[in-house]
């Protein structure tokens, strides 16, 4: 198992969800992660888990579309013991809506989170990082960055963005020498606490059917969605994330890592 000792890593969205498990793992690998995340409280808990764990952590307030508030976090990793050469950009946001009654401020909102939020993350991250020796940094995408959806315009558009502006930055770093690797993750269905952020309404558009409670369920999803039948899980995405996160993907950069159970295999 790849090991961080003597590094720092920063994730975003962390308070839950594919960012919380990517900190533990990232921690369990001896790194000092800054987990931050809008929700205070969600990160507070994951710093908890980690330190249960015996890891090493801190918890950051962050709202990734606001670039003092990345100025300040990154102030914080400046200032400590361990090199910063890891950022995880995983805050992300989805909606489903009709396309032609869709609000332009929803679409604003989504790009703002997810595409202006993972290019804040690397405008102030690689400099950071090229100055530690190098390092990479993780993009997490969608398969939606992929194929579209119906109703699904928006983050459709923002996940595509990230995975263009990952490949554009990545040869950029290259081009620079600056020993940083930049490269996306697109996840499929993955078993998470946002799953259960969907009304009946928005269950009915993405798969046809909400479960008992009236919200979407997840393993129902996978079922009906993707060939293996089943969900990936956040620590399942969290591993490949320290896999590109480690000196044993050296040679990986530009590249978008796809974890499906198969959807895009056709």
């Amino acid at each position: 198992m790849s090991r961080f000792d003597g590094k720092a890593a920063l994730v975003t969205g962390a308070g839950s969800g594919i960012g919380r498990a990517t900190s533990l793992a990232l921690a369990a690998r001896g790194a000092h992660v800054w987990v931050t995340d809008f929700d205070r409280a969600g990160a507070d808990r994951t710093v908890e888990l980690i330190a249960q764990a015996g890891g090493r952590a801190s918890a950051v307030t962050l709202d990734v579309r606001i670039e003092a508030d990345w100025e300040a976090a990154f102030g914080l990793c400046d200032a400590h013991e361990d090199a910063l050469t890891i950022v995880v950009n995983c805050a992300g946001k989805s909606i489903l809506a009709d396309s032609f009654s869709m609000p332009l401020d929803d679409l604003r909102f989504v790009m703002a989170i997810n595409v202006e939020g993972a290019f804040l993350g690397m405008k102030h991250g690689i400099p950071r990082i090229a100055a530690s020796g190098g390092g990479a940094v993780i993009n997490i995408s969608s398969i939606m960055g992929l194929k579209g959806k119906a109703r699904m315009a928006a983050y459709c558009g923002a996940k595509g963005a990230v995975r263009m502006m990952t490949k554009a930055i990545a040869l950029e770093c290259a081009d620079l020498r600056n020993q940083v690797r930049v490269n996306s993750v697109h996840p499929g269905v993955v078993d998470t606490p946002a799953w259960h952020k969907h009304d009946a309404k928005e269950a009915s558009m993405l798969a046809g059917s909400a479960g008992a409670s009236g919200t979407l369920d997840v393993h129902e999803v996978a079922a009906a969605m993707v060939p293996i039948g089943v969900p990936a899980s956040a620590e399942e995405i969290a591993e490949t994330v320290c896999f590109l996160a480690s000196d044993a993907a050296r040679h990986i950069t530009g590249a978008e890592i796809v974890i499906d159970g198969g959807m895009t295999a056709d």
